[in-house]
C-alpha cells in the first residue's frame, strides 16, 4: 500500500511512467469486472480505457482516504452509466450478441458470474461482486454505488438469499467447490 501510494503522489505530480503502473497494476481486475457487465468484451476493454483516459485527467480529485481501486470502480461505473442509453436502444439485439460470444467463449461452462448476472439487478450484481471478488466493505462498495451503506446490507442480504435459493447456482458452486478440491 505505501508503495502504491508513492506511485499514485508520482502520477499526480504528472510522472507518466507512474500512471503506467497503476495501470498494469488495476487493468485486469477492472477488466473483469467489465466483462460481467458489458454485454460483449469489447465494451469492456473501450469502458477500460475510457476509466484510464478519464482517470489521468482527474488524477489531482483522487483522496487517499480511499483505495485507490474504490475510485477506478467509482469512475467505471460512471462509464457504464453513459452507456447504458446505447445499449438500451438495441437490448434485444445485444443479447443475442452476448450469447453468441458466450457460446464462442465457453462462459457457459462453469463459469458461475453469468448466471448471478442474470439472475439479479445490476445493482445487487455490483454489491456481491464488490464484496466476494474485490473484498471491499460496505462503506466502500456504498461510495462506488454512491449509494447509503444500509442500501448495500440490505441488498447484500437479499442477494444471498435469492443466490441461495438457486439451484443452478448452487450446482454451479458444488463444481466449483469440487475442482477446487481436486487442484
Amino acid at each position: 500500500m505505501k508503495n502504491e501510494l508513492t506511485i499514485i503522489r508520482s502520477a499526480q505530480q504528472g510522472n507518466p511512467t507512474s500512471f503506467a503502473r497503476l495501470v498494469t497494476m488495476y487493468q485486469n481486475q477492472l477488466n473483469g469486472y467489465l466483462v460481467t457487465k458489458c454485454y460483449n468484451p469489447s465494451d469492456a476493454e473501450d469502458i477500460v480505457q475510457e476509466t484510464f483516459i478519464n482517470a489521468y485527467k482527474y488524477i489531482q480529485s483522487y483522496k487517499e482516504e480511499w483505495k485507490f481501486s474504490t475510485w477506478l470502480y467509482t469512475i467505471a461505473n460512471r462509464m457504464i452509466k453513459k452507456h447504458n442509453d446505447y445499449y438500451s436502444k438495441d437490448k434485444e439485439n445485444f443479447i443475442r450478441e452476448d450469447e453468441a460470444i458466450n457460446e464462442e467463449v465457453n462462459l457457459d461452462s462453469g463459469n458461475i458470474w453469468i448466471p448471478i448476472r442474470q439472475l439479479l439487478s445490476s445493482f445487487a450484481f455490483d454489491i456481491i461482486w464488490f464484496y466476494y471478488v474485490e473484498d471491499y466493505n460496505v462503506r466502500e462498495i456504498a461510495r462506488i454505488l454512491h449509494c447509503s451503506q444500509s442500501r448495500v446490507k440490505m441488498s447484500l442480504f437479499r442477494s444471498k438469499r435469492k443466490l441461495a435459493k438457486s439451484q443452478e447456482i448452487r450446482f454451479l458452486f458444488q463444481k466449483l467447490v469440487e475442482v477446487e478440491l481436486l487442484l
